[in-house]
C-alpha cells in the first residue's frame, strides 16, 4: 500500500527521507541536476564543460563537478532519475561526432528490477526512464508562478498535453499524435536541408520567411506531409544560395507554416479544457518545439490563453530539471516552491577572480588586458561606437539562450552588423537573423510586448528602421526582456547604451562560433576572443583586445 500524505496526496514510501535527488538526462544536449529539499543546488550541461556540442550523458568530471556545486557526495543522494535512458539516441550525434559517445558516460549500475542504481559503490534508489513528455512538461509546470495550468509538451518524438494542479499533474487524452505531425516533418525538412534534425531546426526557421512565395499560390491543407511537401515546394522554388549550395527556402517556409497552424489547433483545442476543469488559462510549454518562438507566440496570440511560461531549458537539458522537480513534487508530494527569473537562466557554477587571471595569464603574448572599474559604462560606449564586445559574466547560461552573461553584443542601428557578425564573427549562414536584448519597461513600446526573459517569444518590430540588425525579414524579433533584479550588471549596460543613443536594447547572440556550444570558462572566452573577429572580450572589471589588432 502506498503512503499518503496529510493532504491527501499519494507519496512514495519513505518521502520523508528523501532530500537530495541527483537527475541525469542521457540524451543528447546531456544534462544533471540536484535538488536539495526542493531547490536547484547544483546544474550541469554536458556539452558547456566537453566542448562537444550536443553531446549525450552525463560524464565522471561533470558528475564530480555537479556534486561539488551542491557540497555533497554521493553517499548524500537519496534518489537518482536516470531519464531517457539508451531510450532516445539519435543518429545526429553519431552524424556530428562519429560515435554516440556512450564510451564518455561516468560509470553505473542499475539492478534488473531498475529500483537500484550503484554509483562509486553507493546502492541508492532509482527512477529509470520517466515518461519523456511527462518530464518536459513538469519542467515548465512546476517552475511556473501558475497554481493550475495546462502543460503542453511538444518535441520531434510527440505531442502531449497535461493539466497541472498544485503539486500534481495529470495526462490529458487527447491524442495529438494521431494527426500533429509538424514536428516530424520540421526534422525532415531539416535533414534534407542542413544534414541534421538536431542542429537544423533553428536554421529553417530562420530561413522559413525568406521562402515565403512571391506569387498567389494556395498551399495545400496536409502541409506536413514530407513527401507532398517537397513535391509542393518544388512547383515554385525560393532559391537561397549558401555557399555552394542552393536552397529551396519554399521548404522551409512551408514546413514552418504547417507547425504555425497545427500548434494554433493544439492551443485551441486546450482552452476549453481551461474553461471546463475550472483551471486558468494558463500554458506552460515545452520541448524541443517550444524554442520554435515565430510559431508558439502565433499560437498563444490567437487561442485565448491569457499567460504563457517557459523553462529556458525547454529541450531535453531540461528533463533532467523536470525529472528531479516531479519526483519532488508529484510522487513525493511535497509541496510548490516560488522561482525567480534568476534562479531559472542562470546555472549554480561561478568562477573567482583567479580562474580569469589564469584565462588572462595563458595568452598574455597576444592580448591588451585593462582594468576597468565603471566596465558596463565603458561596454555602452564600445557599443555606441561601433565595436561588436563578448561578454562574459558570473555563473552561465542554462538553456541554449545567451541571457547576458555569456553573450556577443553590438549596436542594432547599425544595418551591416547582421552580416558582419554572421560572416566574421559567427561564421554562419547569412540568412540567420539576431537578438533584441530590452529593458523590460519599454518592449512594449518597441515590440507589442513584455516579459519574455528567456528569449522565447517572437513579435513584430514596430520601429524597424531604427534597429535594422536586429529586424529579421519579415519584420520580427526574438527579443529578450530584461529586468534589472534578474540581471544588474546586463540591465545598467543596455540603460548606459540607451542614454547614448536612445535605443534601450542592444543586438545580444550567443559567446561562441559555429559548431561551438555556447562559452563556459574564462578560457574559453579568451579563445573565442583569439579565433575570431570579435573586437573586444569584456569580463567584470576587464576590457580585453587582441595585440596589435
Amino acid at each position: 500500500m502506498s503512503a499518503t500524505s496529510t493532504s491527501g496526496t499519494p507519496s512514495a514510501p519513505g518521502a520523508a527521507s528523501v532530500r537530495n535527488i541527483l537527475s541525469v538526462n542521457f540524451n543528447h544536449d546531456g544534462s544533471a541536476v540536484v535538488l536539495s529539499e526542493g531547490r536547484i543546488r547544483g546544474y550541469v550541461t554536458t556539452e558547456r564543460l566537453s566542448r562537444v556540442k550536443k553531446h549525450p550523458g552525463l560524464r565522471a568530471s561533470d558528475l564530480a563537478d555537479l556534486l561539488d556545486q551542491a557540497g555533497l557526495e554521493p553517499a548524500d543522494l537519496d534518489h537518482v532519475m536516470l531519464c531517457n535512458l539508451h531510450l532516445m539516441d539519435s543518429p545526429d550525434v553519431v552524424r556530428l561526432h562519429g560515435s554516440d559517445l556512450k564510451e564518455t558516460w561516468f560509470e553505473f549500475w542499475v539492478n534488473q528490477r531498475n529500483t537500484v542504481v550503484d554509483i562509486d559503490g553507493h546502492r541508492i534508489p532509482c527512477t529509470v526512464n520517466p515518461d519523456h513528455h511527462l518530464i518536459h512538461a513538469a519542467t515548465a509546470y512546476f517552475t511556473s508562478p501558475f497554481a493550475s495550468a495546462v502543460a503542453l509538451a511538444v518535441d520531434p518524438t510527440g505531442c502531449r498535453a497535461f493539466l497541472g494542479r498544485d503539486n500534481r499533474l495529470y495526462p490529458l487524452r487527447r491524442d495529438y499524435d494521431r494527426w500533429f505531425n509538424a514536428n516530424v516533418g520540421y526534422c525532415s525538412v531539416s535533414e534534407l536541408l542542413f544534414g541534421s534534425s538536431i542542429v537544423g531546426a533553428g536554421k529553417v526557421m530562420g530561413l522559413a520567411p525568406y521562402g515565403r512565395p512571391t506569387a498567389d499560390v494556395a498551399p495545400p491543407e496536409d502541409l506536413v506531409d514530407f513527401g507532398q511537401l517537397v513535391r509542393f515546394a518544388e512547383r515554385a522554388p525560393v532559391r537561397v544560395q549558401v555557399g555552394r549550395r542552393s536552397l529551396n527556402a519554399a521548404l522551409a517556409y512551408y514546413i514552418q507554416l504547417g507547425l504555425e497552424r497545427q500548434l494554433a489547433a493544439v492551443f485551441a483545442d486546450l482552452v476549453p479544457i481551461c474553461d471546463r476543469t475550472g483551471t486558468g488559462r494558463d500554458i506552460c510549454l515545452s520541448g524541443g518545439t517550444a524554442l520554435n518562438a515565430i510559431a508558439t507566440q502565433l499560437a498563444f496570440a490567437g487561442s485565448g490563453f491569457e499567460r504563457i511560461h517557459f523553462h529556458p531549458a525547454c529541450g531535453d537539458d531540461g528533463t533532467a530539471i523536470g525529472a528531479a522537480l516531479w519526483y519532488w513534487h508529484h510522487v513525493l508530494g511535497n509541496p510548490r516552491l516560488p522561482h525567480d527569473n534568476a534562479g531559472l537562466m542562470y546555472s549554480v557554477r561561478t568562477y573567482d577572480r583567479r580562474a580569469v587571471e589564469r584565462a588572462l595569464a595563458a595568452h598574455a603574448d597576444r592580448l591588451v588586458v585593462e582594468s576597468v572599474s565603471d566596465y558596463v559604462g565603458k561596454t555602452a560606449e564600445l557599443l555606441a561606437g561601433g565595436a561588436v564586445v563578448g561578454w562574459w559574466d558570473g555563473a552561465g547560461e542554462v538553456g541554449p539562450r545567451a541571457l547576458g552573461h555569456r553573450s556577443i553584443l553590438a549596436d542594432p542601428r547599425d544595418p551591416g552588423m547582421r552580416d558582419r557578425l554572421n560572416a566574421r564573427v559567427k561564421f554562419r549562414e547569412h540568412f540567420r537573423p539576431f537578438a533584441p536584448s530590452v529593458l523590460n519597461e519599454r518592449s512594449t513600446e518597441w515590440f507589442g510586448l513584455r516579459d519574455s526573459p528567456f528569449m522565447l517569444r517572437a513579435a513584430p518590430v514596430r520601429r524597424p528602421a531604427e534597429v535594422p540588425a536586429i529586424n529579421h525579414v519579415d519584420g520580427t524579433a526574438r527579443l529578450q526582456t530584461v529586468s534589472r533584479p534578474d540581471n544588474p550588471a546586463f540591465y545598467d549596460l543596455i540603460a548606459a547604451f540607451e542614454e547614448r543613443t536612445g535605443i534601450p536594447m542592444v543586438l545580444n547572440t550567443s559567446l561562441n562560433t559555429k559548431g561551438e556550444p555556447i562559452v563556459e570558462t574564462p578560457a574559453d572566452a579568451v579563445r573565442t576572443l583569439l579565433t575570431c573577429e570579435l573586437d573586444y572580450l569584456v569580463l567584470p572589471h576587464t576590457l580585453v583586445g587582441r595585440r596589435g589588432a
